[in-house]
């Protein structure tokens, strides 16, 4: 009961407010539409117009109060007066623009039409909708989580875009160094909390991960350029202690290297999964990314053509 009538009291405040103030929300409404409509005009047009409308709206008001309109009454009349003006306002728009603008607009859509799509844009594409999906099929799904996701998303991709930049390059990989370090911790922390290292599976696990860790540096260029020079050799006599060494770990744990194998058989079957989805979700965020510059460029086209036309 208490509930209801809260609700209702509510209601009948807001529909108070609603029809104190409906001449005012009214008068901004029709300015916002002509601010937006005339704010590619040249300046002293728009200026203009601005202010003949803005006096016509005060010249309207006055007649319908005159006639003894109520507020609320005046503000519909008012409302429908905007709309039914909207075709002269986009006729009045189209004149105002400059002579110009129409080969701008057809300069954009040549460009967008020739514009080769970054590859960190589909990345990021298909990184943004295997996170969408995964977060919504799972059962924690509030708000605030799916802000940070996408944020850490369009984040990262603006990073990778602008990667040539040093101090872009210097913070993704500040960055990514932090994340390494903290999935790290975490892991450590989990082994010692939950006694993992007593598991023999979890021991080869870490065994047949510690020659994977040196892949990072060999893939990407200037840490290979750094460390080894693109000596080729280097990596080979770098890498060989290090797998051998999980070797020897294997042979001391379960007496056979045959568990380690087959971590490794499982985690590269693993790997090409993930390849194969990767490469499919980013087939799929290509065709997004090349539909939207295409349509952008075929928009902008017809608005170029239409301008021309009205002209």
């Amino acid at each position: 009961m208490m509930k209801f009538l809260a609700s209702t009291v509510l209601a009948a405040f807001i529909a108070m407010f609603i029809r104190t103030h409906a001449l005012t929300i009214t008068k901004h409404i029709v300015m916002g539409w002509v601010w937006l409509y005339s704010a590619i005009a040249p300046k002293e047009d728009r200026d203009a117009r601005r202010g003949e409308v803005l006096s016509h709206i005060y010249e309207l008001i006055n007649t319908y109060q005159k006639a003894g309109y109520a507020p609320g009454e005046t503000a519909i009349r008012l409302l429908e007066h905007g709309i039914m003006g909207m075709a002269d306002d986009m006729g009045w728009s189209i004149s105002s623009i400059p002579e110009g603008f129409a080969d701008k607009v057809k300069g954009w859509s040549d460009i967008l039409r020739h514009y080769r799509i970054p590859s960190a844009l589909i990345a990021g594409v298909a990184t943004l909708g295997l996170m969408n999906y995964s977060f919504f099929s799972s059962t924690n799904q509030t708000f605030i989580n799916w802000l940070i996701m996408n944020g850490i998303v369009v984040v990262i991709t603006v990073l990778l875009w602008k990667i040539r930049h040093p101090l872009v390059r210097r913070i993704l990989y500040s960055w990514m160094g932090a994340a390494m370090v903290a999935a790290i911790a975490i892991m450590v922390w989990v082994s010692i909390q939950y006694r993992l290292y007593e598991i023999t599976t979890f021991k080869i696990f870490i065994l047949a991960m510690v020659p994977v860790f040196p892949v990072i540096i060999v893939v990407d260029k200037s840490g290979r350029q750094r460390f080894f020079r693109s000596r080729w050799w280097l990596i080979a006599i770098f890498w060989a202690p290090i797998i051998a060494g999980s070797f020897a770990g294997s042979l001391l744990i379960t007496h056979s290297i045959k568990p380690l194998l087959e971590m490794w058989a499982v985690m590269a079957l693993l790997a090409v999964g993930i390849f194969i989805l990767c490469g499919a979700t980013g087939l799929v965020a290509y065709g997004l990314c090349w539909i939207g510059v295409r349509g952008s460029a075929g928009g902008l086209s017809l608005v170029a053509s239409t301008i021309r036309r009205l002209r």
